[in-house]
């Protein structure tokens, strides 16, 4: 009997229903891409204290502001808070579109980008968190504030949140339920098949003749007339 690949049993069926872990990823990815703009307010705010402490040791230059060094001095650290929340919104746009419709791709770019980003949000929410406990709020950053918020404590907040958000999608996106929301390969079982059998070797099936299933000679029809071979001679009188 040869394989056919129709009879083999097929892998379980995806769900019908979204399931809730799906929801929450399509959430969380959300969180951590906007979060990530409290840098930007941090960075400005550590440019007016390092503005402060140049000014004890007269290292101004004239008509130096945060705005000037940021987009001179300290233009990739202006690229890197203004860029990375843009990139992070289009892949979570893509990680929430991709898994609604259901698609593998997706899956895996999540697992692939929140995994890389796990580390650098830890370090941010524990820096932040480090920096709001120790550090003092400089003085004359009021328009850097979020309302009653600095930007010490919004990234204190924004920080921790962002790598739990992370954390959170990184455990559900390899959970059973996501992975057959989005499986690799929908199974669809084909018709059912009769089975086909092989001829013996050697013996090629003639007309009128059913091979039969495994082994032994090939067995004449009800209604096939059997012929039998005559001798080199006439019969024997």
């Amino acid at each position: 009997m040869t394989y056919d690949p129709r009879l083999a049993p097929s892998s379980p069926a995806p769900p019908d229903r979204k399931p809730a872990a799906v929801g929450v990823i399509q959430v969380a990815v959300f969180l951590i891409a906007i979060a990530t703009p409290a840098l930007y307010f941090m960075l400005m705010q550590r440019l007016v204290g390092l503005m402060a402490d140049r000014e004890m040791w007269d290292l101004n230059e004239p008509g130096d502001t945060p705005e000037s060094l940021a987009t001179g001095e300290f233009l990739y650290a202006l690229v890197t808070v203004i860029g990375l929340p843009i990139l992070l919104a289009v892949l979570a746009i893509l990680s929430a579109i991709g898994l609604h419709k259901r698609r593998r791709w997706a899956r895996v770019l999540t697992a692939v980008w929140v995994g890389i980003m796990l580390l650098p949000l830890a370090a941010w929410g524990t820096g932040a968190v480090i920096l709001w406990k120790t550090v003092p709020t400089p003085t004359g950053t009021k328009q850097y504030f979020l309302g009653p918020i600095d930007p010490i404590m919004l990234n204190a907040i924004a920080g921790p949140i962002a790598f739990l958000a992370a954390l959170i999608v990184f455990i559900l996106i390899f959970t059973r339920r996501v992975r057959q929301w989005a499986p690799k390969q929908t199974a669809v079982p084909g018709p059912p098949q009769p089975p086909t059998f092989n001829s013996p070797q050697g013996f090629a099936p003639q007309p009128g003749y059913a091979p039969q299933a495994g082994y032994g000679p090939p067995q004449p029809q009800p209604n096939q007339q059997t012929s039998w071979p005559s001798g080199p001679t006439g019969p024997r009188s």
